[in-house]
């Protein structure tokens, strides 16, 4: 099958959901499938082109302003405009679409309006739901943003001046039901999560909506740990034989704050060492119990991770379907994690991981695991297990394949009767 892949991000300089597309682009090569990824780039309108691992990938230029504010709507705009012209003069030569979030989703739905090419969308957060993405206001999950709700977001993040803001609450919602309406024109919509799932009820009818994971390549994810493992520099930068393991953004968003205060609450003497860039970085930094790394590359990480007791992961938000976790089950890292969003589509307490209501129920995890190293085996066993049997790429892409040609028979059918 020739498939078109929509992205706004992709590696070598992107998160978790540009990693995510590219394992998902590397399984479906692997397997016969012909592709191009394709992907906006900030600048002027060029398009250029590039491979990363033998995947052939397109960027398309795009300009916008720099002026706060009036930046990011213009930014969508050019970027969905050019981004579907693109799309639409390769289409034809391509079986469908596959987008892959929000801002690439509306510009393949408005390609699918030039040139009949079934959409299948793939929704990896909540910009389709809340004005920020996150579904969290005053460090808790928040209701979907309508109306008052949008109003408060706003005065959370620009506090007394939000009153002067009410005229732009019409226009969010206004936002908000345009990338609804991408979602209603795919053929079908991919939620990652269960949690994902049910905040697209109401908006994408049931037929329609389709649970399937990202995946992860589990020996990939073990090599790559390995080769690390094995280079002088990185161990050089290994000072502990036993610590625990944070990964992700420093910021309150993924509950770096609370860090100390769940190593002291545990009383466990083991070191944390920390990856990650943010905002907390220097208080944490001085903190006699943890050892903070900073950025590292994908495989720096994994090679720490490999070597982690356990992965703390106190994210707040309701994580849709956090990568670092399905690395940590494919390393068999025991996780102990925040009982939030979709981190339940992973996390089984007890089987595979431990998950908590708060930052009291995350110490005493962690303590009962540093203590208990029966249950970290058992933990660690069952993570593997999870990983082969639900998160891998022959499981994943088996499922993507049959939604593929469903989707491509329908459209087909479509048109025949049309």
């Amino acid at each position: 099958m020739k498939i078109l892949i929509a992205t706004d991000v992709f590696p070598p300089h992107s998160g978790g959901s540009g990693w995510s597309t590219f394992y998902l682009a590397r399984a479906l090569n692997a397997r016969g499938h012909q592709l191009e990824i394709v992907l906006p780039k900030a600048g002027g309108a060029r398009i250029q082109t590039r491979t990363y691992e033998d995947l052939p990938v397109v960027e398309v230029g795009y300009k916008a302003t720099r002026v706060p504010g009036l930046r990011a709507w213009q930014r969508t705009r050019a970027l969905e405009k050019n981004l579907a012209r693109y799309l639409a003069s390769r289409a034809p030569a391509f079986d469908l679409i596959h987008a892959q979030h929000i801002l690439s989703i509306s510009a393949a739905v408005a390609a699918k309006k030039t040139v009949h090419v079934p959409v299948v969308s793939t929704v990896r957060d909540y910009w389709h739901v809340c004005l920020y993405g996150t579904l969290l206001r005053d460090d808790s999950i928040c209701p979907i943003c309508r109306g008052g709700e949008i109003a408060r977001c706003l005065a959370q993040k620009y506090g007394a001046s939000a009153r002067f803001m009410q005229p732009v609450v019409p226009l969010v919602e206004r936002e908000l039901g345009r990338r609804q309406a991408a979602l209603q024109r795919s053929d079908a919509v991919i939620a990652v999560s269960d949690y994902v799932a049910g905040t697209l009820q109401g908006i994408v009818p049931q037929e329609q909506l389709h649970v399937t994971p990202n995946l992860i390549d589990v020996e990939e994810t073990h090599r790559v740990a390995q080769t690390a493992r094995e280079t002088a520099d990185f161990r050089a930068r290994r000072a502990h034989s036993r610590y625990l393991m944070f990964v992700g953004k420093l910021n309150k968003l993924k509950g770096a704050d609370v860090l100390p205060e769940i190593l002291e609450q545990s009383g466990v003497t083991l070191p944390l060492v920390v990856a990650g860039e943010g905002e907390f970085k220097e208080k944490l930094a001085k903190n006699p119990k943890i050892e903070v790394l900073g950025w590292l590359s994908n495989a720096e990480t994994l090679g720490f991770l490999a070597g982690a007791e356990a992965l703390v992961f106190p994210s707040r938000w309701a994580e849709p379907l956090a990568r670092t976790l399905l690395e940590a089950q494919a390393l068999g890292i025991p996780t102990i994690a925040l009982k939030t969003g979709g981190t339940r589509d992973i996390i089984q307490s007890n089987l595979n991981g431990l998950l908590a209501d708060d930052v009291p129920g995350m110490a005493a995890h962690v303590r009962r695991l540093v203590g208990d190293p029966a249950l970290r085996a058992l933990l660690s066993a069952n993570a593997k297990k999870v990983a082969e049997t639900k998160f891998s790429a022959d499981v994943v892409v088996s499922q993507l394949q049959e939604l593929y040609t469903d989707v491509v028979k329908q459209s087909a059918s479509v048109v025949l009767h049309n």
